[in-house]
C-alpha cells in the first residue's frame, strides 16, 4: 500500500519544478501567488507542506493560521495522479492535524465559472466545505491584476460578522491590503 505523507517545507526550499508547472496551469495568473513568493529565499509566514507518495513528490499544500481560522490558499495534486483520493487524503489529514479548533476556510471559483471550477467545488463539498452566503472578491496578486470574485468555502456555518472578521484577516495578512 502507498504511503502518504505531508512534509513542511522549511523556508528557502521548494518543491520540484514539476509541480510549479502543475500549480501555473490549475490556477489563472489572477488566482496565482507568484512562485517567488511561495517559496522564495526571504522568510515567510504561509506554511508549506510537500505532498509525497512513497517519497515521490506529487503535490503541495499551502496554509495561513490566522488568528480566527486556517485558510488554505491553495491544493496542488499532479494531474497523473488525481482521482486516487489523494486531495482527500490530504484534506483528512489536515483537517485532524487543525481539529476544528477554528473553521478551515478557503477560496473556489463560483459555479459556471468553468468546468474544473465545478469539480472543485464538488470536491470540497463531499468534504464538508461549503460557499458562505456573502460576497467575496480575492485581492490582486499582482498592480497589473484584478480583484477576482470568488466564493469563500468554509466547513463551518458562519454569521456575517464572523465572516466579515476572517475576510478581513485574510486580505489583511494574506493579501496585505489595508482597508
Amino acid at each position: 500500500m502507498a504511503t502518504l505523507e505531508l512534509q513542511v517545507l522549511d523556508w528557502g526550499n521548494e518543491p520540484p519544478a514539476s509541480l510549479r508547472l502543475i500549480y501555473e496551469e490549475a490556477f489563472p495568473i489572477e488566482e496565482r501567488r507568484p512562485w517567488e513568493e511561495l517559496f522564495g529565499t526571504e522568510p515567510w509566514e504561509h506554511i508549506t507542506w510537500l505532498i509525497t507518495l512513497d517519497t515521490i513528490p506529487v503535490g503541495f499544500a499551502v496554509g495561513w493560521e490566522l488568528p480566527s481560522a486556517h485558510y488554505f490558499e491553495y491544493l496542488v495534486i499532479d494531474p497523473s495522479h488525481r482521482g486516487q483520493g489523494l486531495g482527500s487524503k490530504v484534506l483528512e489529514i489536515l483537517s485532524y492535524k487543525y481539529d476544528n479548533e477554528y473553521p478551515v476556510v478557503l477560496e473556489c471559483e463560483p459555479a459556471g465559472y468553468t468546468p474544473m471550477a465545478e469539480r472543485r467545488l464538488d470536491f470540497y463539498a463531499r468534504h464538508g466545505l461549503h460557499p458562505l452566503p456573502f460576497a467575496y472578491k480575492q485581492p490582486p496578486y499582482g498592480e497589473d491584476l484584478p480583484w477576482v470574485e470568488l466564493h469563500l468555502l468554509s466547513n463551518r456555518a458562519m454569521d456575517s460578522c464572523s465572516y466579515e472578521q476572517i475576510r478581513s484577516e485574510i486580505h489583511r495578512l494574506v493579501y496585505k491590503v489595508t482597508e
